[in-house]
């Protein structure tokens, strides 16, 4: 063999491991895209979940904020109710102690 025919040999030995090399490089590249879109979709998948949810305890929070100041509204008209009763029982304890008063001025005044 001759140098010439070693170098030819060298050459051809060499430009098919570049070959090689560049085709594994383009699988793995394309093997890491399709990871990378993978990836991708999961994401878009796991945002509409989390869309999703949000926009349920958005609405149950709404529902909860009103029920809220439902029960504001009738806790407030139970306590001005209270509050009325409380007016009614003093009147009524006054109207008692006149009563009460009443009777015993009435005991005082029979003969025992």
């Amino acid at each position: 063999m001759s140098i010439k025919d070693v170098s030819l040999r060298l050459a051809t030995v060499l430009e098919n491991e570049l070959i090689q090399i560049r085709a594994d490089q383009m699988e793995a590249a394309e093997a890491l895209t399709n990871r990378i879109n993978g990836v991708g979709e999961r994401v878009k998948r796991l945002d509409a979940k989390v869309t999703t949810l949000v926009e349920t305890m958005d609405a149950k929070v709404a529902t909860l904020d009103e029920k809220v100041t439902t029960m504001d509204a009738k806790v407030t008209t139970m306590d001005e109710k209270v509050t009325t009763m409380d007016a009614k029982v003093v009147t009524l304890q006054d109207t008692q102690t006149q009563m009460l008063e009443i009777l015993i001025d009435v005991q005082r005044r029979l003969p025992s």
